[in-house]
């Protein structure tokens, strides 16, 4: 049975630019204008490290879906991280790095390591089989809160207020975001949108195939139900990691990250590596797009005509967007209380989701 190939997803692209393929000779261009494309690898194509020997071969790459990557780091002019051990608990971290380093050593001929680089903190004696948001550090519950939260809430509005409409449930998301947080994302909003639009089996049958694929795809990734708190927290925090690959890679460009080669600075063009064919389909038609140089101030999305006549699509629109419009006009406020928020949100839904859970028994 073939594997799915490694794909490379752009976060933010110029208004009106289509979506490109990463190739050596782009990234070499790139190099040329004093920018080095990075590729983030997710936790999917790191996994596909973990599956080749110390002597695999290039079929043996093939195989397991990495060929692509393979040809960019020998033909093109490039930088790579792991980025996806940020998404595996602790165990799992030790042969996950191994087998990326034992990758590069062996597919990467000459590449060295950035003498600023990073690496995570693990604990390899932790028994933990998943990783467990609350127990994460102050930064990272900070840097993967919002989202977090946000799918938290999704599953949270499904379990205890099913009796509601489509469109009161994105209502009560939409305001219980602004009321805990003070924060709202137009990707965490959209993803919203998808979670609460109902469609029966018949209308599902009925819509074009790239709409019944966008739906499947998103639910999939970021809101399927859960049975009980435990899988709310774990498929929250996969889907929180998921707009975390895109989100970023975004800040990383808006903060003007450089890698250090051969005592010249270089700017970074962030990628996303990844296997996972569902999440590179969703950037397609999802994506930010830059305003005024930055990456993370408008999100393009997808609404075709049969969406768009559709009264839930046209309520959650015009309401997403006359609050977006003014929360800009009152002006944002502080950040500084963010962690606190965060924590607090999350033991609020969870809280909620324990007692509709046992309700439901």
């Amino acid at each position: 049975m073939s594997r799915t190939e490694i794909k490379f997803i752009k976060p933010c692209l110029h208004q009106r630019e289509e979506h490109f393929p990463l190739t050596p000779l782009y990234t070499q261009r790139c190099f040329n204008q004093g920018k080095i494309v990075q590729i983030n690898l997710d936790n999917c194509s790191i996994q596909r490290m973990e599956e080749l020997s110390d002597n695999a071969s290039i079929e043996d790459v093939k195989e397991v879906g990495l060929l692509p990557l393979v040809e960019l780091l020998q033909h093109g002019t490039v930088s790579l991280t792991a980025i996806g051990v940020d998404e595996m608990p602790d165990w799992r971290v030790q042969k996950a790095m191994e087998s990326y380093q034992k990758f590069c050593q062996n597919f990467w001929p000459g590449h060295k390591d950035d003498v600023e680089a990073t690496f995570r903190n693990f604990d390899p004696e932790s028994m933990n089989k998943k990783v467990i948001f609350s127990e994460l550090s102050d930064s990272a519950r900070c840097t993967y809160g919002i989202s977090y939260v946000a799918m938290l809430q999704i599953q949270n509005i499904q379990l205890n207020h099913s009796d509601k409409s489509p469109t009161e449930r994105f209502e009560i998301y939409v305001h219980s975001m602004a009321g805990m947080l003070d924060l709202l994302t137009a990707y965490d909003m959209e993803i919203a949108k998808y979670a609460f639009w109902e469609q029966s089996s018949n209308q599902i049958n009925q819509l074009p195939e790239n709409i019944r694929l966008r739906r499947k795809y998103i639910k999939q990734n970021f809101h399927k139900p859960s049975s009980s708190l435990d899988k709310c927290r774990w498929r929250a925090f996969d889907s929180a990691m998921d707009i975390y690959w895109l989100s970023g890679a975004n800040l990383a460009e808006n903060l003007g990250t450089t890698i250090n080669i051969n005592s010249k600075k270089y700017k970074t063009e962030n990628w996303v590596g990844t296997n996972d064919h569902k999440l590179f389909s969703i950037c397609q038609d999802i994506h930010s797009v830059y305003v005024n140089g930055a990456t993370m101030k408008g999100l393009a999305t997808t609404r075709e005509d049969v969406l768009a006549q559709q009264p839930y699509w046209n309520f959650v629109d015009h309401f997403a967007n006359s609050i977006m419009e003014y929360r800009k006009r009152r002006g944002y406020r502080s950040i500084d209380e963010l962690l606190h928020r965060v924590d607090n949100a999350v033991k609020h839904i969870e809280i909620e989701l324990k007692a509709g859970f046992s309700r439901k028994r």
